[in-house]
């Protein structure tokens, strides 16, 4: 009986490692099913979102559209370098006409993933001449997010001129677009300057005290509060009534940081977009 027990032992521990690792086998499986589920998900989503990007592109474009036939990359949209891997083509489909002479068009998006073939997502817009794609006023100004300008039927607010033969609308209105490069927009009233003028920048003012006493053994500063700091010097010896005291020279900062976030300009929280006028 002692010499059968060693067997069963091992017996009994392989088919446990056995066990083990068909169990282990199948979480795996199932933990790698999940993941490629979670991924493909999050993928279709992230390409659904491009398209989003591409369809406010072309919806802005209207009728004058033109097609994108060959895979062109997003980040010539965003401006996005972590673009790079994903793609887009559009196909506009011949035009039709009213009696009122109104256009309407389809365009066909679709976003692809890398080199591959079959597009992640696909989805169709439709276009119209109404409002000449849009419903803003010659003169209006829009935020634009991307990279790529929109059609010519807007101006980028740069300072350019305006050419009269191909914006006579718009050059009614203003011989060049206002320029809107790295400063923000106000409303008018309260504070504010006059239309269209350029205010310059300012702060509130910023405040702190300080004091102290100037005896023999005391520094002549002894606080700082708000934007003053007290800071030491260095120590040395003085004489005074034929005694010698160890005397430690002092002084006053001003450091704006100590009570405000600080940079080499003013600004509030910010993210920079690009201004384009409706000029037809």
């Amino acid at each position: 009986m002692n010499k059968k027990r060693p067997a069963n032992m091992v017996v009994s521990a392989m088919l446990a490692t056995i066990i083990f690792i068909i169990i282990a086998n199948c979480f795996m499986n199932l933990w790698g099913n999940s993941f490629t589920t979670l991924t493909a998900a999050k993928t279709a989503t992230q390409a659904q979102a491009y398209s989003d990007i591409v369809s406010e592109k072309i919806k802005l474009e209207g009728t004058d559209a033109e097609e994108v036939t060959t895979k062109t990359k997003l980040s010539e949209i965003t401006g996005n370098d972590s673009d790079d891997d994903w793609f887009y083509t559009y196909e506009i489909e011949n035009e039709t006409e009213d009696d009122n002479g109104n256009v309407f068009k389809v365009a066909s998006i679709k976003i692809y993933k890398d080199d591959e073939n079959s597009p992640r997502y696909s989805t169709e817009i439709p276009l119209s001449s109404l409002g000449s794609g849009d419903s803003l006023e010659v003169g209006m100004v829009i935020a634009w997010t991307l990279a790529t300008n929109p059609s010519d039927n807007y101006l980028e607010c740069n300072g350019q001129s305006i050419d009269s033969t191909k914006y006579p609308k718009l050059y009614a209105l203003m011989h060049n677009v206002p320029d809107y490069r790295g400063v923000f927009l106000r409303g008018l009233g309260g504070n504010s300057a006059s239309l269209g003028k350029l205010q310059g920048d300012a702060i509130r003012n910023i405040t702190g005290t300080m004091g102290g006493s100037a005896s023999d053994k005391a520094g002549l500063w002894d606080y700082g509060t708000g934007v003053f700091y007290q800071f030491n010097l260095g120590r040395s010896s003085v004489e005074y009534s034929r005694r010698y005291y160890n005397h430690v020279s002092q002084g006053m900062g001003f450091d704006a940081s100590h009570v405000v976030p600080v940079a080499n300009e003013n600004r509030p929280v910010n993210k920079a977009v690009r201004y384009f006028i409706k000029a037809k």
